[in-house]
């Protein structure tokens, strides 16, 4: 591992291989929801309305013992099962697959399109192979119970009788790497009173202005049609107006699906909803809300009702994000502070089938970050304000790969988290628990859904035909640092995400179509294009519609990312 690697499958080399490494994508720790550190609730129409301050810490991986070999970080070393009587519910960890982004990959390029299947197939063998082990081991063995199996991060979610089996008994058995507790994560809130004006006002929030997503909008022809979206958080209220469900999943702590009922949707919480409506949310009230408004969204519950979610349910929703929702982008404001390797399995297999997996990097402020978005291969977002300033409480630092324990062979030593940032103060989203209501809030959380729209307008756009690796490296390589510094930094990382040039570099990067013949099928293969939605809409009302990108409009585009690129720095946002 070499510092100041260029970023695997960037859109353009890395200026200074000197510098700060440019990363591929990372994800957070343990389980925490990085919540807003403000809220303000609001209402569409002339009144004001109470506002309640909400903020959110939760218990990071270091209260969770770890036997994991390697120096104490965010996760303590230590047995789980150390003084524990009775019985301990376990995570059993085995041999990962060494470079799951080659599993689906073509002479090195890897698959385009969420949930290539023969990754996925792949990642079960592997999985079903390396557990047969220790699932013969259970069987015989009284005491231990196997409850729940996840592919993604090979991994098992065990009950095991603390007076009757020692850890060393399960580290002894074939391809046991390390065992960790199923953690467990508790936001706290708190209430404030401020009276504020009614807010969304204008034709998009501030928000979406400040990234230029109308700008995206109208000069690509796409409000991500084409594009799905899993928002993995507290849930989602399905009867707001702004917000239309594709579908829906809730999971219990041990990763048991409860619900996959899109008329049981519901948000206890109010933050997955706000984020759900940043991603993708409409504009009933006459202001668009959501960066991608016709991206198709999953909303993914992974936590209780008393806001505690665990690593097992969290693992759960991202497998039913990336196959049976069929996720292009996994949207996660959740972490925990700190470095857990727990993560880096799922995100970095998540993102071998080919779904960008974009993380909030967490609200301690600098000199901090949290997992999964401090995992190399997320996106991580931090906050910006409406002057492009970043707020204190946003994350960001230099990881060490060695915080991580045993860090896969392709990072390098160290690397720069966030990404990039995007507006995270006083953002105006969709109120859980009412049919016409907005609230405010801040923190990384409400950044980061703001970069996984971009991400979907940027697959809608290219139909679909681009990699995981080169939608990230578009979405990093064209934003707007306010110094225009090429090497990313702890506050801004790459800088401020530019829906408008990070789309047109995803165009620019995509490979011709291939030709169609009168049935339909693409050349040789027998298959159809994978967006088959209908065309996205202009920038005009909600009624206008403009063709949606694809082959015929190839031309128009080019001429776009070539306007893009040359006043990509300062340009004025709609």
């Amino acid at each position: 591992m070499t510092d100041g690697q260029p970023r695997r499958g960037s859109v353009r080399e890395s200026p200074d291989a000197g510098g700060p490494p440019s990363r591929d994508r990372p994800v957070r720790v343990g389980v925490l929801v990085a919540l807003g550190v403000l809220l303000v609730a609001l209402a569409v129409g002339p009144g004001g309305v109470a506002a309640a301050g909400h903020a959110a810490t939760g218990l990071g991986a270091a209260d969770a013992a770890v036997d994991d070999g390697v120096p104490p970080t965010a996760e303590q070393s230590g047995s789980p099962l150390a003084g524990a009587n009775g019985t301990v519910e376990l995570v059993v960890r085995f041999d990962p697959v060494d470079d799951p982004a080659a599993l689906g990959a073509t002479d090195g390029v890897p698959a385009a399109g969420a949930n290539a299947g023969a990754t996925v197939a792949d990642l079960r063998d592997h999985a079903a192979a390396e557990r047969s082990a220790f699932e013969s081991f259970a069987a015989d063995r009284p005491g231990v119970s196997v409850e729940r199996e996840f592919w993604l991060a090979n991994a098992a979610l065990v009950t095991v009788d603390a007076d009757r089996v020692t850890a060393a008994d399960l580290r002894a058995v074939e391809n046991v790497t390390r065992i960790h507790e199923n953690v467990v994560v508790e936001p706290i809130g708190s209430t404030g009173t401020q009276q504020i004006e009614a807010d969304p006002d204008g034709r998009a929030t501030s928000g979406l202005r400040q990234i230029g997503a109308p700008t995206a909008w109208r000069r690509f022809g796409t409000r991500g049609s084409g594009a799905t979206v899993a928002v993995v958080d507290t849930g989602v209220s399905r009867s707001h107006r702004d917000i239309d469900l594709a579908g829906w999943a809730s999971f219990d702590g041990n990763g048991t699906l409860v619900s996959d009922d899109a008329s049981e949707a519901f948000d206890p919480d109010g933050h997955g909803t706000h984020v759900a409506g940043t991603v993708a949310g409409g504009n009933a009230s006459g202001t668009h809300i959501g960066v991608a408004p016709e991206a198709a969204l999953y909303g993914i519950d992974a936590f209780d009702e008393n806001g505690t979610a665990t690593f097992a349910a969290v693992l759960a929703a991202m497998e039913h994000a990336t196959t049976t929702a069929d996720a292009d982008v996994l949207q996660l404001s959740l972490g925990a502070n700190g470095t857990f390797r727990g993560f880096v399995g799922p995100v970095r297999n998540a993102r071998a089938t080919g779904t960008v997996v974009v993380a909030a990097v967490g609200n301690e402020g600098e000199n901090t970050s949290s997992s999964p978005a401090n995992v190399y291969d997320a996106v991580a977002v931090g906050a910006v304000d409406a002057e492009g300033t970043v707020p204190p409480f946003s994350g960001g630092q230099r990881v060490d790969a060695a915080a991580f324990g045993s860090p896969p062979d392709d990072w390098p030593e160290s690397y720069v988290v966030p990404d990039v940032t995007g507006p995270g103060v006083r953002v105006a989203s969709a109120a859980a628990g009412t049919r016409n209501g907005y609230v405010f809030r801040q923190g990384t959380s409400m950044a980061a859904p703001h970069v996984s729209g971009v991400a979907a307008l940027a697959v809608a756009a290219t139909d679909g035909r681009v990699a995981a690796p080169t939608i990230e490296a578009a979405l990093v390589d064209t934003a707007v640092h306010p110094t225009n510094a090429t090497d990313p930094d702890t506050r801004y990382g790459h800088g401020v995400v530019d829906a408008p040039a990070a789309v047109g570099a995803a165009v620019e990067a995509t490979p011709p179509a291939e030709p169609t013949d009168v049935n339909g099928t693409t050349g040789g293969n027998g298959t159809t294009d994978r967006n088959e939605n209908g065309p996205g809409t202009g920038d005009g009302g909600t009624d206008g519609r403009a063709p949606g990108f694809g082959a015929v409009a190839a031309l128009a585009a080019v001429v776009a990312v070539a306007l893009a690129s040359r006043s990509r720095v300062g340009r004025g946002r709609d």
